[in-house]
């Protein structure tokens, strides 16, 4: 049936989706709520703003903190794509050398598809899990304004949350490749994960070192936070970029299962 795989993949996923929609709903919620606190501490801009540079630089805006724009930003919409990492890798991984270790990939293979059909079937479905994440975030960021002034729009907590999906789908297109080559999803996800690791550490180096500061075109990171800009608005051309690399490694996922001898 056309979708089946997709279909079964999602529902496969909908209980750690459920758990980590509620948990992103709860901490957007917390965040938005939290705001308040900060607003009433002066003292808080003005002392992280005589930090040293190396820490004003991993920290962003120091002033933009006095602003609840700023302040989601830098506590929650900025490092989302690293949280939502943790689930696209640890699950992409297991996408194909998870059915291999369960012994059900023969039966999956069964079916009247082929394996690029299945690999793209499933990877969709992993990025629908993340999307629907991101949704559960968003709520609870509205909730939260709901109680709290913030003068922001439901528009400016899409486009935010929105941005971050992009990385997150590359980071979940890296898994599902080494997934397509492993026989094991610990290797797949160690694999994966150490490049998501490298690409923190070389953002974080690149803010605190004066010499690598203009380096931003090389860093994931840097890229994605450009693509939501400092008036809220969405650049098309960083999130494009993303989309671009994530659907390449995707189809490069589809076309090493192909290949895929899987007698080794």
């Amino acid at each position: 049936m056309i979708g089946s795989i997709f279909l079964k993949t999602l529902a496969d996923l909908r209980g750690q989706t459920l758990v980590w929609s509620l948990g992103l709903a709860v901490l957007g919620a917390v965040n938005v709520l939290l705001y308040p606190t900060v607003q009433n501490m002066p003292g808080l801009v003005a002392f992280l703003d005589n930090l040293p540079p190396a820490f004003k630089a991993m920290i962003g805006d120091v002033q933009a903190l006095a602003r609840i724009e700023g302040f989601l930003r830098v506590k929650l919409i900025d490092p989302l794509p690293l949280l939502l990492a943790v689930f696209a890798v640890a699950q992409g991984a297991a996408l194909i050398a998870g059915e291999i270790e369960a012994r059900s990939l023969d039966l999956l293979l069964a079916r009247p598809v082929s394996r690029s059909r299945v690999v793209l079937e499933k990877f969709m479905a992993l990025a629908a899990a993340t999307v629907i994440m991101t949704v559960g975030l968003v709520l609870g960021l509205v909730g939260g304004a709901i109680f709290v002034e913030t003068g922001i729009g439901v528009g400016y907590f899409l486009r935010g949350a929105a941005n971050a999906l992009p990385l997150t789908w590359l980071f979940a297109a890296l898994a599902l490749l080494a997934s397509c080559r492993c026989s094991r999803s610990r290797t797949a996800a160690l694999t994966a994960g150490s490049v998501v690791v490298a690409a923190y550490v070389f953002e974080t180096l690149r803010l605190t070192t004066p010499a690598l500061r203009g380096w931003d075109e090389l860093s994931l990171f840097a890229i994605q936070k450009a693509g939501f800009t400092g008036q809220g608005s969405l650049d098309p051309g960083p999130i494009c970029g993303l989309l671009a690399a994530a659907i390449g490694l995707g189809l490069a996922a589809a076309v090493v299962f192909d290949r895929r001898d899987l007698a080794d």
